[in-house]
């Protein structure tokens, strides 16, 4: 957590996506799930191994019972209402018919998918900082931008004012002056309420507290994206979202095999040590027991077959999710492909119209200023002028966040906040 001094330090787009992904409650929700599901797997890899269960048990019956088993002809054995007893029982596995072996194989493929989904909530939060980033820079920049029209306009209407003073202009061009200037002050309160309420936002997504950071970083792309010549295919094997809908696939394989598993028997060797007596603890003997069990499901009104064919919906629910996400992530990729596209030809329009109106508003200032041009040809340029300016900051910010689609798009976004 950025301290006070910190919070109004700058604050760069890297910093800010590492402040996101060390307080964003999503990512560390996230870890959670996969660190129980790590627990998960080696709770079901124990079923391999030996267990023994602790039995203490006190109980009273209706009418006397044996206390200790009869050990002869003739031998009765002691009676008591009261009976007391405890038992360690001790079980291992001999042939469980792979169904543990294809547990842990489930609860593996598991621990995958929940890596993958927490890669995919990574990749989503870092392109919502990012965006929010940009946001924050565009509307910084246009607030410079009218800001610095605005006490443009503030000159003018000062110069005006002592024109019209002296009765070399006319009271309309000064009205003209003043409505220009108080349109552009409207719209800068408007920018500067915008540009709080995305830092308020941003601040919220990193986990600041305090919004009064400013942004460093540059709204004008500095390296340009070439996407001249890519596959869509080779670019889905790099999406988390795919990876794990893959994993689900053979994760619901294994589970068809593990339900056959159902069909075969298991074997294991049991055994137990433990006393017996009656009332006041009288007759005390040791009681126990050692064997080999074979438990096999014969019959069970289909039940074992039914969930095999359930495993087996689920397998090709599992195959069509993978293909509908595939082509849902194909046109993803393209229509962000589209998207840069069209907003490089926008910014390179935009920046040749934006140098036309800025040349031209300073020519019709400078006429105005010699007296052969009218208020209408000056606030028309400068409206043009303002407008383009606008619009291409409007541009590198639309080109920013194409950028970031096609990254996410792509399973790009988060490499170089990763170990890969």
């Amino acid at each position: 957590m950025f301290s006070v001094a910190q919070a109004q330090s700058k604050l760069t787009l890297e910093k800010a996506i590492s402040l996101a992904l060390k307080n964003h409650p999503s990512i560390k929700a996230q870890k959670d799930v996969l660190t129980a599901s790590r627990f998960a797997k080696d709770a079901t890899k124990a079923n391999r191994w030996f267990k023994a269960n602790l039995i203490v048990q006190a109980e009273r019956h209706n009418d006397p019972v044996t206390i200790t088993s009869i050990k002869g002809p003739g031998q009765f054995p002691p009676f008591s209402r009261d009976i007391y007893f405890w038992q360690v029982e001790a079980t291992f596995p001999l042939y469980e018919g792979g169904r543990v072996a294809q547990e842990v194989k489930i609860k593996d493929l598991e621990i995958n998918i929940r890596q993958s989904l927490l890669r995919q909530s990574t990749e989503d939060l870092i392109a919502n900082v990012k965006q929010l980033f940009f946001q924050v820079l565009y509307l910084k920049s246009l607030v410079k931008a009218q800001r610095e029209l605005y006490h443009l306009l503030k000159e003018q209407y000062h110069d005006a004012s002592l024109k019209y003073q002296v009765g070399r202009i006319a009271r309309l061009d000064l009205l003209y002056f003043k409505r220009a200037l108080e349109e552009e002050k409207a719209l800068l309160l408007a920018s500067e309420s915008n540009l709080h309420l995305a830092k308020k936002l941003l601040a919220l997504v990193i986990g600041l507290e305090d919004n009064s950071f400013e942004v460093s970083g540059h709204l004008e792309p500095l390296k340009n994206v070439n996407i001249k010549s890519f596959s869509a295919e080779k670019f889905l094997e790099e999406r988390p979202d795919v990876k794990a809908a893959r994993l689900k696939v053979k994760q619901a394989e294994a589970a068809i095999s593990r339900a056959k598993r159902e069909y075969l028997p298991t074997i294991s060797a049991f055994s137990s040590y433990g006393r017996r007596a009656g009332a006041g603890l009288n007759n005390d003997e040791e009681v126990w027991v050692a064997g080999v069990r074979l438990n096999w499901s014969i019959f069970d009104s289909g039940v074992k077959r039914n969930l095999l064919k359930e495993k087996q919906a689920l397998w090709l629910a599992a195959k069509e999710e993978l293909q509908n996400l595939r082509l849902s992530a194909s046109q993803e990729i393209i229509s962000a492909v589209s998207q840069i596209n069209l907003a490089k030809s926008q910014v390179n329009r935009l920046k040749a119209a934006e140098e036309f109106a800025r040349e031209a508003y300073k020519r019709e200032a400078l006429r105005y200023q010699a007296g052969a041009g009218s208020i209408n040809d000056l606030l028309q340029a400068q409206e043009a002028w303002l407008r383009t300016k606008s619009n291409l900051l409007k541009a590198y910010y639309d080109l920013n966040t194409a950028v970031v689609s096609f990254e996410l798009a792509t399973g790009q976004i988060a490499k170089e906040f990763s170990n890969e």
